[in-house]
């Protein structure tokens, strides 16, 4: 902070306000201390003169005199002595414009005082004035710093305070300010997200649209279209009318999951509930060679929405039973653990490669070997934001020609 800018400031205007009344003040209690002791000094040597005149009354020898300094003298003899030089106009009223002693004594003391009292309050406040520029410089930087946050560019502020309050306000600023940093970056994050989330959700509806505008300018145009190639054409819209229905319900709930809008009807109650429901529909439409098998501790208590965990696990199971062989064993084990309780969703199917387990949650994902040309590759990345939401865990193990684990895991 620059001198001018400084003392420009109120506080330190304040603050000099403040010094020049100390000074004054100072000045006129110095300068009546410096008349008290002038005239108690000036007071003890009259009396001093006094007593030696007293002695030069009763003594003629000057031996005696000398010798008489530290003693005292006669009360007659002193009382004589006041006298006389009394009559001369010499007492401890002597007028203070005859006494050059009294002003020479009250010059002195006054102006040792003064310069003493002037050095002191000098160096007070050229202190003060240095240790409020450098709390000024602190809030200077703490201005510019929060300017910053508001454009997203902020940078933690180097103090070298020790602890106290100046302190505690440049953590808290740097806090702020990275809590600020790691929000703008998490807006610019989701907003790329919604950007690429609406770019999906055009490719993902564009096919079965394209087809239904195809669909319906034949039917439309083609009057010759027989009956049963009408039908054809009618089941064919319905099929695409049905993906798109399940494509942007369940957008629409990877959406509100995304913007935690969902209110999860949260209970601490067995597993076995939301693993039944999940299996149900299996079990009915898979073909009598492949089973589907539930086992465990499916009585394990944990805290979780029997619901929206079953469409999870759903999910997860309809991604084993299309990468399953017609005698392909699907397993559905849970283990309770002291802390942790695990449900393992394991397949002997066709596993998979490194770089498809690594991508197997991303939105809108399909391996090559994608068995399905109706999928879409949404399905496990909703049920890992399902699960994640519930304060849960997944992780996948796979291997090639040997089967894929999904290891779903709560806290107790």
């Amino acid at each position: 902070m620059k001198i001018k800018e400084l003392y420009g400031n109120p506080e330190i205007k304040r603050i000099n306000r403040r010094y020049i009344f100390i000074a004054i003040v100072g000045s006129i209690i110095i300068m009546l201390s410096s008349f008290i002791i002038a005239e108690k000094i000036n007071n003890d040597i009259i009396n001093s003169n006094i007593k030696t005149y007293a002695d030069i009354i009763e003594y003629n020898n000057k031996i005696d005199i000398i010798k008489n300094f530290s003693q005292d003298v006669s009360k007659g003899k002193l009382k004589e002595a006041k006298e006389v030089l009394k009559s001369y106009g010499y007492d401890e009223n002597l007028s203070f414009a005859a006494n050059g002693l009294f002003y020479k004594l009250f010059f002195m003391t006054a102006c040792v005082f003064l310069a003493i009292f002037y050095l002191i309050t000098a160096v007070c406040y050229f202190i003060s004035v240095r240790d409020i520029k450098r709390v000024f410089d602190s809030l200077n930087k703490i201005i510019d710093s929060a300017d910053k946050i508001t454009n997203g560019e902020y940078r933690n502020i180097d103090g070298d305070f020790e602890e106290g309050i100046i302190s505690i306000l440049i953590s808290k600023i740097n806090y702020l300010g990275e809590r600020v940093n790691n929000s703008i970056s998490m807006l610019e994050k989701e907003k790329n997200n919604l950007k690429d989330f609406l770019a999906d959700i055009s490719h993902q509806l564009k096919t079965p649209l394209s087809s239904l505008i195809m669909f319906n300018d034949i039917m439309k145009t083609n009057e010759k279209l027989s009956d049963e190639d009408r039908n054809k054409f009618i089941v064919k819209s319905d099929e695409q009318l049905q993906r798109m229905e399940w494509l942007i319900m369940n957008l629409l709930k990877m959406g509100r999951l995304k913007a935690r809008a969902v209110k999860f009807d949260m209970e601490k109650q067995p597993i076995r509930e939301a693993v039944e429901i999940a299996i149900a529909p299996f079990m009915q439409n898979i073909k009598s060679s492949k089973s589907i098998i539930a086992e465990g501790d499916l009585d394990a208590d944990i805290n979780h929405d029997k619901d929206w965990l079953a469409e999870a696990f759903s999910n997860i199971i309809k991604n084993a039973v299309e990468h399953t062989d017609d005698d392909g064993i699907i397993k559905v084990t849970v283990l309770q653990g002291k802390l942790i309780t695990r449900i393992l969703i394991s397949d002997n199917g066709k596993g998979m490669t490194e770089e498809t387990r690594k991508n197997i949650f991303k939105r809108f994902y399909k391996c090559n070997k994608s068995v399905d040309p109706n999928s879409i590759g949404i399905g496990l990345s909703l049920s890992k934001s399902i699960i994640e939401a519930q304060n849960g865990e997944i992780k996948v193990f796979s291997e090639l020609n040997k089967g894929t684990t999904f290891i779903i895991s709560f806290m107790n």
